[in-house]
């Protein structure tokens, strides 16, 4: 029955996983596309125009964003891979016991020789080993990109994994507090407003926190604070390691970031795990 339950998970969500893979590969090949119609020179030139205060609102600087790497990377932070990490994690976290309650179907898959438990932890480890293809895709676009594309100057793929790794701990984060409100609720279209609501509050926290002076500890309380893929890109020592000491105060690394929101994803598991496995489900009308 293990087995039929793990079919039934992944027969329900190959077709959103098929075609977010070909999307994110295809976003990732076409940024560094478009990379090569500009050199690093042209580039300087266009951002020289630019006010300094612009710079500020930008998670990297302007000479960093010239070059060919830091070109590259704004794909990591594009709006649409960030909408298809959102939904895949969205919506499977949503789906795992909201959306069959509010199917009538989990009465039916609980009848089956299979625990609660069980039925979470299918779900759970498919969404994160989707997530995991997602970013997979990205990186394999970036990498087949490179391979294909004459730049002005070459880029050294593994400058890449880190911006990766930091999208695949923003899908383990969504995916964990969406799973967390599913087990809390009954109708799967509350659960999505829950989180989405979530979603833009810590959207405009974050922006606030950057734009307004006096207002940036708003940052702290927002979810994408770490999320920073593209000021991971073309720094090693910030991309590998947790923080970065700097006098007697300290800034987070690239593993730092992932691991806040991968530890809070997981958090969010363990406590859909703890109320799901103890409450009360309502009978399918």
């Amino acid at each position: 029955m293990n087995r039929a339950l793990w079919k039934k998970t992944i027969l329900e969500s190959r077709w959103l996983l098929a075609g977010g893979s070909v999307f994110m590969f295809a976003v990732q090949w076409l940024r560094v596309w478009i990379a090569s119609f500009f050199s690093v020179q042209s580039m300087e030139g266009i951002l020289s125009f630019m006010p300094v205060e612009v710079e500020g609102l930008l998670p990297v600087s302007y000479t960093q964003m010239a070059t060919t790497a830091g070109r590259i990377a704004i794909g990591y932070d594009d709006p649409i891979v960030l909408l298809l990490v959102t939904v895949w994690a969205v919506a499977r976290g949503s789906d795992t016991i909201s959306g069959e309650l509010n199917r009538g179907t989990m009465e039916m898959v609980l009848a089956q020789p299979v625990t609660r438990l069980g039925v979470l932890f299918s779900q759970g480890v498919w969404t994160l080993v989707g997530g995991a293809i997602l970013c997979g895709a990205a990186l394999l676009g970036t990498f087949v990109g490179l391979q294909t594309i004459t730049l002005d100057q070459p880029a050294d793929f593994r400058l890449f994994i880190p911006a990766a790794l930091n999208l695949y701990a923003i899908t383990v984060f969504l995916a964990g507090l969406s799973t967390m409100v599913s087990s809390l609720t009954n109708y799967r279209a509350r659960t999505i407003g829950i989180v989405g609501g979530f979603y833009a509050v810590s959207m405009v926290l974050k922006i606030i926190g950057r734009a307004a002076k006096g207002w940036e500890e708003l940052t702290y309380a927002s979810f994408f604070t770490p999320f920073e893929p593209q000021a991971l890109v073309g720094v090693r020592g910030r991309a590998w390691t947790f923080w970065i000491e700097s006098g007697d105060s300290f800034a987070l690394g690239g593993l730092g970031y992932d691991s806040i929101l991968i530890g809070l994803g997981l958090v969010f598991y363990v406590v859909a795990a703890v109320v799901f496995c103890r409450r009360d489900l309502p009978a399918p009308l």
